[in-house]
């Protein structure tokens, strides 16, 4: 049995008291227990717990108990000092699940001011770098903190315990009887982990009854990544519904409080089999029972006392009841490993509220084959929700505004003002303002003509209150709305529409509190020359282009949720084309009527002719009748006939120059 009492802070009165609890068994020639255990101000130390006395094996001085290279040097020590057939692991201190504001932690060490955070994996290296050394699974894992017995905990952990014991609810400051668990190894040494979990559950229960409502519970981790896949291929069959198909079950499950022990439907936590069970009664899904089935067969034992906690069933999973604290947590839950099972995708239906741009993408081409072909392939983009892809392509970039913010010289402005507290570059910056009720803005004092499509680069810092306060960036109709915290300067690279517009950058706060406002800097704008968007909504990450023109080619990548939220475009590729492309028609194939797209050199003069498979020519067009390189074909013959469907073959021809091309017709 080896403890790991991290009580370098409020708690440190509850270790004395839990080691008499050990002492009044202690250790036997069956069982070793093992304590290391850290108080304020004295340091930490190793102890051998024999019945009435505890041993000091090392004096460790002081030390931060929530570094995980002390658990894991902990765990480590214990299992090759005192070889068992079997382990009991436990974490002693405070506990706030993998999320609960400030620290998605276990653990608190005022020496060091550190926590053991579960969400950057700290938690999952201190066992995996343990079990490295050890090549030993934990029988029995079990953590006397509070909140602890959540999914998200569960998988950090799965590949090294086979058992966790843990509250789901806050755990009385007493914790656990260690006293009452020596007792049952004691009369049993060789009792098994499920079976030693229950007696703790029923010792915990029996204890807190007449005292303070908890949920406490043990679960099988073997069965945990089982569960996660069954709730992959569910949720894909949810997010087919509609979200409030599930608007009343939210309201109506079992919560779990992150603090106090009164549940509210406000509560982060709530509970997963309960939820399941909402779910079984709302969907006639089989993954629906395979996952419920997957669920009781994991959870060994589960039990409560106070009717507040009476549809608890053994494991607490996250599912803020509203979207904007979903929001703040992402990054941090991207991390854990419980995410592969599709549940924030899940949540992100749910709350059906998306405002979060699909990250960025990398492109990049092949190279460039016989026929003029290559293919463009990108990164996937990160989004919660599914996304397509948008490809631009134009023949070159030209500057068409660009201001590194120095000075207003560019600008007009309302309530922005140069500042030089914090830039991207250079020494000054345009800052937005910081106070209630603003309307500010800065804009171009020129209009600025895009004749085709616009990219615009520009470097922002925010922390703006979201949703009320909000950034707005704007070229005549088109708008691109920021909010939230940027978390330093970050660029944004946006398409911009046709037109002959000003940048306007807006800042509008509500009458409520703001966070801090906004810099912008370093703004410039190109003209993407004879820019285009050759796809969109396109559902791959590769497009494989075919028989494009001699000449350099610019492309850019970017992707789009189903929310219409963009991400920044990719970096701009050139790809050069060194021969004449066919010709082809626009559209292809063609019904009526369809202009012939032609490649040829500038000096040259062709004439086009158009013949059927058979040989026979079926039109002619002189060279006066090509227009920007291409020809008008009204889909008719040289006696005004109209042709029948299929293939026609296109002569290019002028001198020693020849190109033959393939064009379809349907009707």
């Amino acid at each position: 049995m080896l403890v790991y009492i991290a009580a370098d802070n409020g708690l440190a009165q509850w270790a004395d008291s839990d080691l008499v609890e050990m002492e009044q068994y202690g250790s036997n020639q069956n069982i070793n227990v093992v304590v290391q255990i850290d108080k304020p101000a004295i340091g930490a130390q190793r102890l051998f717990v024999n019945q009435g006395t505890s041993h000091v094996l090392q004096d460790l001085g002081i030390i931060d108990m929530c570094a995980w290279e002390t658990l894991s040097d902990f765990l480590y020590w214990g299992i090759s000092s005192f070889p068992a057939e079997r382990y009991l692991v436990i974490l002693w201190d405070h506990g706030t699940g993998w999320t609960a504001m400030p620290h998605r932690s276990f653990g608190s060490d005022w020496s060091s001011g550190n926590v053991l955070s579960i969400s950057n994996g700290d938690f999952q290296k201190a066992l995996s770098t343990a079990y490295e050394f050890t090549d030993i699974r934990i029988d029995l894992f079990a953590f006397d903190a509070c909140l602890m017995q959540q999914v998200e905990v569960g998988f950090e952990l799965a590949k090294y315990a086979r058992v966790l014991l843990a509250p789901q609810s806050i755990m009385p400051l007493a914790g656990l009887r260690y006293d009452e668990i020596l007792e049952s190894l004691h009369a049993d040494p060789g009792i098994g982990s499920t079976e030693l979990s229950r007696h703790i559950i029923q010792s915990t229960i029996n204890n807190y009854a007449s005292i303070q409502p908890i949920a406490i519970s043990s679960v099988n981790l073997a069965r945990l990544n089982t569960l996660g896949q069954d709730f992959a291929a569910l949720a894909k069959l949810l997010m087919y519904a509609t979200p409030n198909s599930l608007a009343l079950l939210r309201q109506t499950v079992q919560t779990i409080p992150a603090i106090g022990c009164i549940p509210d439907t406000t509560d982060d936590f709530i509970d997963l089999g309960d939820f399941l069970a909402g779910l079984g009664e709302t969907f006639s899904y089989p993954e629906v029972d395979r996952i419920t089935d997957t669920y009781n067969k994991m959870v060994i034992h589960a039990d409560f006392c106070g009717q507040d906690f009476a549809n608890t069933t053994g494991l607490t999973v996250w599912f803020p009841d509203r979207y904007l604290q979903s929001k703040q947590l992402l990054g941090y839950y991207e991390r854990l490993d419980w995410n592969r099972s599709q549940w924030l995708e899940f949540l992100n239906w749910f709350y059906d509220n998306d405002d979060i741009r699909p990250s960025a993408v990398s492109l990049q081409a092949g190279s460039v084959g016989a026929n003029n072909d290559f293919r463009l392939h990108w990164t996937k983009s990160y989004d919660l929700a599914t996304v397509t892809y948008h490809v631009v392509e134009a023949i070159d970039t030209t500057l068409a505004f660009n201001d590194q913010c120095e000075n207003a010289s560019l600008w007009d402005l309302s309530g922005f003002t140069l500042s030089s507290v914090n830039t991207h570059s250079g020494t000054y910056s345009f800052f937005s303002g910081n106070a209630s009720n603003l309307r500010n803005y800065m804009e171009t004092q020129n209009d600025i003509t895009i004749e085709h499509l616009g990219l615009l680069k520009i470097w922002l810092h925010h922390n703006i209150e979201e949703p009320d306060d909000s950034l707005i960036i704007q070229y005549g109709p088109f708008e691109d709305i920021h909010y939230g915290a940027s978390n330093g300067w970050v660029e944004r690279r946006i398409i911009l529409p046709s037109g002959n517009h000003q940048i306007r950058i807006s800042y509008h706060t509500s009458s409520a509190g703001n966070m801090g406002g906004c810099y912008i800097d370093d703004v410039t704008l190109y003209n993407l020359d004879d820019g285009y968007v050759i796809r969109e909504t396109h559902q791959d990450t590769s497009l494989y282009l075919y028989n494009e023109l001699r000449g350099r080619h610019l492309y850019t990548v970017y992707a789009e949720d189903r929310y219409k939220n963009t991400g920044n475009v990719s970096n701009v590729l050139g790809v050069s084309v060194t021969e004449y492309a066919a010709p082809y028609s626009i559209p292809n194939p063609f019904q009526s009527s369809c202009y012939i797209a032609l490649d040829y050199p500038d000096t040259l003069h062709p004439e086009v002719e158009v013949y059927s498979l058979s040989g026979s020519r079926v039109r002619r067009f002189e060279p006066n009748q090509i227009a920007n390189k291409k020809i008008f074909w009204d889909g008719k013959d040289e006696d005004q006939r109209d042709v029948g469907a299929g293939l026609y073959i296109i002569l290019v021809k002028d001198k020693s120059f020849k190109k033959i091309g393939k064009i379809a017709r349907q009707r």
